[in-house]
């Protein structure tokens, strides 16, 4: 019999594989991907976190208010980890993609020359408003975003962690249908229908899953049907772009229920940018990860 772990690596070779096949337009991007996404599974298994610390019945209040229980700067971090995945990225970054070389090696430069700082650069990507990283990370003539892509990557494993740590400890009621996580207060990156046509998001910041109604904007909250509407392919009838009217955000929808093969939602995030081409060439906007709802109107 296999390991749960060993059956996660084949769900992730197998949702690559099948990818390859279907959407050979993002070639480039699988080997990386693949390596990133089982270098993050392998260090899950022995991550150094200290569990968010909160009692059941703050965790109701919070939840009955429309709260989520952590905000995205007070997760907890394993640095050890996060620098394992680092290496891993910077060991298949593409010799052509020289964007995303230069940023992993600054991040890595920062982390070498201040190991004093450590610790306070990780922490430093958990912010959403500022970029305190520049204190230590130079970024002169690099692409911001992708520093960030690397960092982020590299806690990503911390943030799943703890995440699931408390859904394990406080399921999430039903009755949650906001917008946003219930965890962190993060938009959804992906949405879905599933089972017998239930809608459920995929946080973009720390993966946990949690129900929605069938008509609603996660960015506002709107819920009025002639506000909102959707885009869609024909060679790709399960995939659609959601958006609406009023606060001109969209979001990547999949019906899970036509697909053959497994979805690994963190694929399905870089196999869908056509989608967001489709979408921003429409007039419509990707929001920011954190809810404005929660954090007010964020950058990042």
């Amino acid at each position: 019999m296999k390991r749960p772990l060993d059956k996660e690596k084949d769900k992730i070779k197998q949702a690559i594989s099948s990818a390859k096949s279907a959407k050979p337009a993002y070639s480039s991007l699988y080997p990386l991907l693949e390596a990133l996404f089982l270098a993050q599974l392998e260090v899950k298994q022995n991550l150094a976190l200290d569990p968010p610390s909160i009692a059941p019945e703050r965790v109701q209040t919070r939840w009955s208010e429309g709260f989520p229980l952590l905000k995205r700067w007070e997760f907890p971090i394993d640095t050890d980890a996060a620098e394992k995945i680092l290496t891993a990225l910077e060991e298949n970054i593409p010799a052509d993609n020289l964007p995303l070389r230069d940023a992993g090696r600054a991040l890595r430069d920062a982390l070498t020359r201040l190991p004093q700082n450590r610790e306070e650069i990780w922490k430093s990507f958990l912010e959403h408003e500022w970029e305190p990283w520049e204190e230590w990370v130079d970024t002169t003539e690099k692409d911001v975003a992708s520093i960030i892509f690397c960092a982020r990557s590299s806690l990503r494993p911390s943030l799943e962690v703890a995440a699931q740590d408390l859904t394990d400890r406080f399921p999430v009621p039903a009755s949650w249908l906001k917008g946003y996580c219930p965890v962190c207060g993060s938009l959804p990156s992906l949405l879905s229908l599933q089972g017998e046509g239930e809608r459920r998001a995929y946080c973009s910041w720390c993966a946990t899953q949690w129900g929605l109604y069938r008509i609603q904007c996660p960015s506002c909250e709107n819920r009025h049907h002639e506000s909102l509407g959707y885009l869609y392919t024909e060679n790709e009838p399960q995939y659609h772009v959601h958006y609406c009217r009023l606060c001109k955000t969209y979001f990547k929808q999949i019906d899970v229920r036509e697909m053959i093969d497994p979805v690994y939602f963190p694929l399905e995030e870089w196999t869908t940018l056509h989608l967001d081409l489709l979408a921003q060439r429409a007039g419509w906007q990707q929001p920011a990860s954190p809810s404005p709802i929660v954090y007010g109107e964020a950058q990042s």
